[in-house]
């Protein structure tokens, strides 16, 4: 997979982050798509850049995704922080209708994988009234189990005779990840990883609202409609925030160091 274009990066814990924007993110995309080559891009939150400090698997799924978005304005504020004062959130939720829309204006052949049978056949109606020029091309739901090699290859043949150039990938966090990572270099097209945007879309679960979003508040709005899925996950919040000040914090001690050793220097050099 190749990743040479240019691309502006934080370093958040161990990953890479991307600075970037809705609009940035979706031309950079869409570049991607024009190469015509296998590419993957991550939506990562704070939960998942945790996870990954302490898996090596993941931390490769990060490494060779095109992009890294920050989703959640905690990545956005620690890209502030780090001196990118530009840098926004640019979540799936938020990004996915922007792609739908361009898609359904460029004629570009989209496709969903995960979700339930249910839930995809509420996306695509969904889909139609809102975007009746999108074309989408190919919807699976997979079964809750690891695929065996006949069927992954069946999966590949399937979205590449379809000719699908964005595939939208809904598997939850981290499993999403390492589907990519693994399936993406066989796809002739761009993947994304948007976990729950497929009952966000098909009406199955409330999006949380922009000022939620924009205050950084859209952890509690989700919480409060799945409390007993994702109390654990929100409970690495306080563990990201004592991770990214310990990060900061030894930065600065370092570079006063590296000051405090080139003053040092200087004097002896005056001395002589």
């Amino acid at each position: 997979m190749n990743n040479s274009l240019d691309r502006r990066t934080g370093t958040i814990l161990t990953t890479a982050v991307d600075v970037t924007s809705h609009e940035s993110t979706s031309r950079y995309i869409l570049s991607l798509v024009q190469r015509e080559e296998p590419a993957f891009v991550c939506f990562a939150t704070a939960h998942q850049l945790v996870v990954a400090t302490r898996r090596e698997d993941i931390r490769k799924a990060y490494e060779t995704a095109a992009l890294v978005n920050p989703d959640g304005m905690p990545l956005a504020w620690c890209l502030r922080v780090l001196g990118f004062h530009e840098a926004q959130c640019v979540s799936g939720p938020m990004q996915t209708p922007v792609l739908l829309r361009i898609a359904a204006a460029q004629g570009l052949r989209v496709g969903f994988y995960g979700g339930t049978q249910q839930t995809l056949q509420k996306l695509e109606a969904a889909l139609a009234s809102q975007y009746p020029d999108l074309e989408i091309a190919y919807l699976y739901s997979p079964p809750f189990r690891e695929l065996t090699e006949d069927e992954r290859s069946a999966v590949h043949a399937s979205i590449n005779a379809a000719n699908v150039q964005l595939l939208f990938v809904g598997l939850g966090s981290v499993k999403q990840e390492l589907w990519m990572l693994r399936n993406a270099p066989d796809l002739r097209c761009v993947c994304l990883g948007v976990g729950a945007v497929f009952e966000f879309l098909s009406g199955e679960k409330k999006l949380p609202s922009a000022t939620m979003q924009g205050l950084g508040l859209a952890w509690l709005a989700r919480l409060c409609q799945e409390p007993r899925r994702l109390a654990r996950r929100n409970l690495y919040s306080p563990v990201f925030a004592a991770m990214f000040f310990t990060q900061v914090a030894l930065s600065a001690l370092r570079h006063g160091a590296a000051l405090f050793s080139r003053g040092s220097l200087d004097v002896g050099r005056d001395a002589k």
